[in-house]
């Protein structure tokens, strides 16, 4: 007797993958079905009788992963971050879930140092100047990066990755990661702080940590009024570490110089945001993970964990 064929539900309507990326369910008796859903609802609909889903932006809640039960087991996210997903319910229901832990880390690295670079010397506004047919520098002060200091909010592979970036601008770097291994931060010359030092003495705080119940509004009206006036802020993570009206009222009022944003809480914004309006601010579409190279090793890495996570399924039983 053949064995059952378990369901995948793609909810990112993917049709075609690498080949690379099917290479890894070989030998699993497996049935890909795309569907576009990313409400609690959409994806209920979407996966009922599935064995596992592939997500991305979809939001994986106890309320979907109790609807899908008895078969949902598991849940293969193409990236890394995992706020979308109630991991503590999965524990509870014995749904085992993946993710691409070295997914985009160069990319997103290089886009930080973009922003910063970008804020530091006021890019945008003078280049949008020029096309204006202005052609007249910056209208705020500007400081070199060469012999400031950096701080690193996490210091995963990304915030490594980063780190190693800002120390060849001639920056010194510190971090603020209650999880990091000293022995790797001294390695990469990086002193470990606390975060009210780290806030207090950067001149470009850097935010590379995952958003978590302990890092949501990690950078509030408190922590900005720690920073330096001069003080630039950069965040390739998620909106949800930054209080975006404080953020807003700070780079008004002269609390901190500039900020380089890839994302925001609510995406895309709505239009009358507070940050929309300011010269002071460059946001771009959380796009920091993309690349060609980044989109392909994405869809062969979900595969990859989908596999592991099936086969691990099959040798529980």
């Amino acid at each position: 007797m053949s064995e059952r064929e378990m369901l995948v539900i793609d909810t990112t309507g993917r049709k075609q993958y690498p080949p690379e990326a099917l290479a890894h369910l070989k030998g699993l008796p497996v049935r890909i079905e795309p569907a576009k859903a990313t409400e609690e609802d959409e994806v209920i609909e979407a996966a009922r009788g599935a064995t596992a889903i592939l997500v991305t932006a979809a939001h994986v809640t106890r309320r979907v992963m109790e609807a899908l039960q008895p078969d949902l087991r598991v849940v293969a996210r193409y990236g890394v971050g995992l706020d979308r997903i109630d991991l503590d319910a999965a524990r509870e229901l014995g749904v085992e879930v993946r993710n691409v832990p070295d997914f985009c880390t160069n990319e997103v690295a290089d886009h930080a140092l973009a922003l910063l670079l970008a804020v530091a010397r006021d890019i945008v506004p003078q280049a949008l100047r020029v096309a204006d047919g202005q052609w007249r520098g910056s209208e705020r002060a500007l400081h070199r990066l060469a012999g400031g200091v950096a701080g690193v909010l996490g210091l995963g592979d990304i915030g490594t990755a980063v780190a190693r970036r800002v120390a060849a601008f001639g920056m010194a770097v510190m971090a603020h990661d209650p999880y990091a291994d000293r022995q790797h931060a001294q390695s990469l010359g990086v002193r470990l702080v606390e975060l009210e030092t780290l806030l207090g003495e950067a001149d470009a705080v850097l935010l590379t940590c995952p958003l978590t119940d302990e890092t949501q509004g990690m950078i509030d009206a408190e922590a900005l009024a720690l920073m330096k006036p001069s003080a630039l802020l950069v965040n390739t993570s998620r909106g949800g570490l930054i209080d975006e009206d404080a953020l807003a009222e700070a780079l008004r009022e002269g609390g901190i110089a500039a900020a380089g944003l890839d994302v925001l809480e609510q995406e895309p914004p709505p239009d009358d945001h507070a940050l929309l309006p300011l010269d002071n601010v460059v946001i771009t579409p959380h796009s920091a993970w993309a690349s060609e190279e980044a989109r392909h090793e994405v869809y062969v890495g979900g595969l990859r964990e989908l596999a592991e996570g099936l086969r691990n399924l099959r040798r529980q039983k």
